[in-house]
């Protein structure tokens, strides 16, 4: 079976993007048993930076500093598509096993990294109008030969969706959208599924092997139960997710997925040590939170046609 291609994106930064990423992949391989590719698109590399030691990465990006060199990260996908070259292998690139111990134990052999690099800065400013065409399948290219391989293949988004998010638009079979519940994050919101309707519409050529692509899920992250204020707000997203669907911008089975994940210390202390918090802090709320989550993520994606 072929992975399922999830998308997670939004334009403002600081919704829990790369936390979901990590932390829902390293449930679903560790407890839930599936095989997870987390893919890396965002040149701030945090993805990256959370499952690899600082010495792990320096070792895999110290060849690729070289000129001429072949990156084993993402750049080189978007490198490719621009140059016209075919030097990206993933095979190659993806590191299995992350996060490892400073001796190289696998804590979780079944989640591996497709790890980006700063340099995914300067992409942006290399495409020229005339490729668009070649980049926008790019990724999905790039990730055919290993489609086999994984259950989830998890793309960790820019926080925009300029040329490289809307890669990930093109290869995602769904979008999923983490949210915090704030006025800010309601009104982007509907922003961000109308930007996305539009782009389905003139993606769809470079998606003629899949159905149209759609926001299916939206997470609730950094919720604190405070008065009324968080429920009211979560309130307020399902009534605008009705609208939403009234309007054809989402899918007609897209769901606020449960719980929310609380704000929890844990999952931030968990970066520095470049775990997900389930092994950072197995009894923490954030652990918990995220474990169900999974349990949510899955029931939910099965249930989509």
């Amino acid at each position: 079976m072929s992975a399922k291609v999830i998308a997670f994106l939004n334009f403002k930064g600081g919704v829990g993007k790369t936390a979901n990423v990590v932390n829902l992949g390293a449930c679903l391989a560790y407890q839930k048993h599936k095989r997870v590719l987390v893919v890396d698109l965002d040149p701030q590399c945090n993805s990256t930076f959370w499952l690899l030691s600082p010495q792990r990465f320096t070792e895999l990006t110290a060849v690729a500093r070289q000129a001429s060199a072949i990156q084993r990260t993402t750049f080189q996908i978007f490198q490719d598509a621009i140059t016209g070259t075919s030097l990206f292998n993933a095979h190659d690139a993806i590191v299995q096993g992350v996060p490892r111990t400073q001796n190289g134990l696998e804590l979780i052999p079944n989640l591996h990294l497709l790890p980006s690099a700063i340099d995914l800065f300067d992409i942006e400013f290399g495409i020229n109008p005339k490729i668009v065409g070649r980049v926008r399948p790019s990724l999905r290219n790039a990730l055919l030969p290993v489609m086999e391989e994984y259950d989830y293949i998890l793309l960790d988004c820019p926080p925009n969706i300029y040329h490289v998010a809307q890669t990930a638009v093109v290869a995602a079979d769904h979008i999923v959208v983490p949210y915090n519940p704030d006025y800010l994050s309601l009104s982007g919101l509907q922003i961000l599924c109308r930007q996305l309707h539009k782009m389905n519409e003139s993606f769809q050529a470079s998606r003629a092997h899949l159905s149209q692509n759609q926001v299916c899920a939206i997470t609730v992250n950094r919720y604190q139960i405070v008065g009324e204020i968080y429920s009211t707000a979560i309130a307020e997203l399902k009534a605008q997710l009705l609208l939403l669907k009234e309007k054809g911008w989402v899918h007609p089975q897209c769901a606020v997925l449960a719980p929310p994940v609380r704000l929890d210390v844990r999952v931030a202390e968990s970066t520095s040590e470049h775990l997900p918090v389930i092994l950072h802090a197995a009894g923490s709320i954030g652990s918990q939170d995220y474990s169900l989550l999974a349990d949510s993520f899955i029931a939910h994606l099965q249930s989509l046609p």
